[in-house]
């Protein structure tokens, strides 16, 4: 049987930047165990599947699931910027109509503002980390100075000192894949002569990510604390992976509004034996 795929680059307006995520859109979901194999058979960040939402009294209503290499994950900022770019080009949605995805994460509310998506995710809050955890950042920070914020759902943070530091941060997977949870962020404040409010870069080894290229769901975390600490709601941010990408991002309390654009890289067809 053949199902219908895109790669879309996502938080970019061109190829070869921003973060890849294969998109699918299908009537059914496969099985678990046949969506995971695809994910791994793609071997990008992401792979994202979406289906209409059985039985729903309004439109434009999808259920969605993100699939790492190695496992599913219950948020993924940019493969759900991708899945919404896809869904709009494929003119299965009404683009001035709220698009609602269901998500392990609750309910998900995206918009359209010309080429910029849109994305209405819960924020998330550091909290001080384990022992355990405090203990492995300072063999992965070494001497570099580095303030730990702690961790926010699966995601550890700390900041570095400056932008050159976490451009030139070495990570070292193998500490970092002995973290609590499977996510690891070094962030810091932009240079001031760039037009970004802060920077940053995100490692998953442990979820089969080395480094990931551009990373929405962090940014629910770290919109709330540079919100708090430079003092202002609407900020631009750009993660500092050899891609790149750029977000703008809001505060909106127990919310944070995450805005990107995305571009079609590819559109094909795969292969499987059944659904």
């Amino acid at each position: 049987m053949q199902i219908d795929i895109a790669i879309i680059d996502a938080f970019t307006n061109q190829t070869f930047q921003g973060n890849p995520a294969a998109t699918i859109f299908v009537d059914r979901f496969p099985e678990d165990t046949q969506m995971q194999q695809i994910a791994a058979e793609m071997n990008l960040s992401e792979t994202a599947f979406v289906k209409p939402l059985e039985k729903s009294p309004l439109p434009n209503c999808f259920q969605l699931r993100w699939f790492t290499p190695k496992q599913e994950v219950p948020l993924c900022g940019h493969a759900t910027l991708a899945i919404a770019h896809y869904l709009r080009e494929l003119a299965v949605i009404d683009p001035q109509s709220p698009l609602i995805f269901s998500t392990l994460s609750g309910d998900l509310t995206i918009s359209f503002e010309d080429r910029l998506i849109v994305m209405d995710f819960p924020a998330t809050v550091y909290q001080t980390c384990s022992e355990r955890s405090q203990q492995i950042l300072a063999e992965i920070c070494g001497d570099r100075a580095y303030q730990c914020l702690g961790q926010a759902e699966d995601y550890i943070a700390v900041v570095l000192e400056s932008a050159s530091a976490v451009q030139n941060f070495q990570p070292k997977y193998d500490l970092i894949a002995q973290l609590d949870g499977f996510g690891f962020i070094v962030t810091a404040i932009a240079d001031p002569a760039s037009p970004y409010d802060f920077v940053s870069r995100f490692f998953a080894p442990k979820a089969g990510i080395p480094e990931d290229p551009v990373t929405g769901s962090a940014h629910c975390s770290l919109t709330p604390y540079w919100a708090s600490r430079l003092g202002k709601s609407n900020l631009k941010a750009r993660q500092l992976s050899t891609r790149t990408g750029d977000l703008q991002v809001s505060d909106r309390g127990n919310r944070v509004l995450l805005k990107g654009e995305a571009i079609t890289f590819l559109r094909g067809q795969i292969n499987i034996n059944q659904l």
